[in-house]
């Protein structure tokens, strides 16, 4: 007689995600959108082709400064921004190694670029201060020195690409998870990626990246608050 070969045991289902887990999820990118669109919003803007104590004034200001850590808060959240959402797709049974990849690459990012913004923040506010005092402004052109140091822009330019790496990877995450729309990162990834080449464009483009990137993250939070079809399942069923 044949014995009957026992059904394997069912998999555990994955826990759902808490409401507060969706709500920091939801605050980290709604933070974080504010803080970056906050940077060049802040950002004093004067003319840097012309050394000129207007310029050092514009440096030295509370905003030069307000407005960088601004910057750097706002990148500094986007690894917790993606850790949730990354518990987000665990809780809803979705594969997570995008988002696992996302937090990692944002985190890197983010700290390669602090570096950078940190000195050049602190680094240029003391040259102005300087050509401020002497009333010269001269002394500003060590402020190209400053920034294009080789050491220091591969620094930030691998910062930038890490976060924009994250970006890639926060899209796929948010594409294989279910969210809905399933472009919803994509605005995002876009912000991320073009964190780069927009450095090197007027005030109004800065200030319209800033834009899109606030957008992106302000549809991510509003995509994790959204349940899906399996947050509306009973007994295995689709709701009606």
């Amino acid at each position: 007689m044949t014995r009957a070969t026992p059904a394997p045991a069912a998999r555990p289902a994955a826990p759902a995600p808490t409401r507060s887990t969706t709500a920091w999820t939801v605050a980290g990118a709604s933070a974080a959108g504010v803080l970056l669109l906050l940077f060049p919003a802040l950002r004093p803007w004067p003319d840097e082709s012309v050394p000129a104590l207007a310029l050092a004034q514009a440096f030295a200001s509370d905003r030069w400064v307000l407005a960088h850590l601004c910057g750097i808060a706002g990148l500094g959240l986007l690894a917790p921004t993606f850790l949730g959402l990354r518990a987000v797709l665990r809780g809803r049974a979705a594969r997570t190694g995008a988002a696992t990849a996302a937090v990692v690459t944002a985190w890197a990012g983010a700290g390669l670029c602090a570096l950078y913004f940190g000195a050049e923040i602190f680094g240029i506010r003391t040259i102005a201060q300087a050509a401020l005092r002497t009333g010269d402004p001269t002394l500003l052109a060590e402020v190209d020195v400053l920034r294009e140091q080789p050491a220091a822009m591969t620094v930030f330019g691998l910062g930038l690409a890490l976060v924009a790496a994250a970006g890639v990877l926060a899209v796929v995450a948010t594409w294989r998870g279910g969210l809905r729309p399933p472009w919803v990162g994509i605005p995002l990834a876009a912000g991320l990626v073009l964190y780069l080449p927009q450095f090197f464009g007027a005030p109004a483009v800065r200030v319209g990246h800033g834009v899109l990137v606030a957008l992106g993250l302000g549809l991510l939070a509003w995509a994790v608050s959204r349940p899906t079809s399996t947050d509306t399942t009973t007994a295995g069923h689709p709701a009606g």
